[in-house]
């Protein structure tokens, strides 16, 4: 059974699932909200300029608020890019691994990318 739990946090391999909003860009004035969305994903590449690669597990509509325009879903097996302040603020979930013990010695492996990693220090 899935079993998702609140991430302040994700880091490569997670399975990542958000919502998030779809738009319709106008000729003039802003952009028309159609509907929104909820993507499951997997976290391929966290880089240093803010950017995560992600790869659809899959997507369904939550809301589809337009008349006349539709909210297209994203495909499964399509890598994507979001900022990793745009996914935080789409309340994200983090899909629990098998042994939790694992994804601790990958993260303790690895240099401190995450924002809760304890950072080296200097004496």
């Amino acid at each position: 059974m899935e079993q998702w739990i609140e991430a302040q946090d994700f880091i490569a391999a997670d399975v990542i699932r958000w919502k998030e909003g779809v738009f319709h860009n106008r000729r003039k004035g802003k952009a028309l909200r159609i509907g929104e969305r909820q993507v499951a994903a997997e976290v391929l590449q966290r880089g240093e300029d803010g950017w995560v690669k992600l790869l659809v597990r899959g997507c369904t509509i939550t809301k589809d608020e337009a008349a006349g325009k539709s909210v297209q879903a994203l495909k499964a097996g399509e890598q994507i890019r979001r900022a990793a302040k745009t996914l935080l603020r789409g309340k994200v979930e983090r899909l629990l691994w098998g042994d939790e013990t694992a994804r601790a010695a990958v993260l303790a492996s690895k240099p401190a990318k995450s924002r809760f990693a304890d950072l080296p220090t200097e004496e």
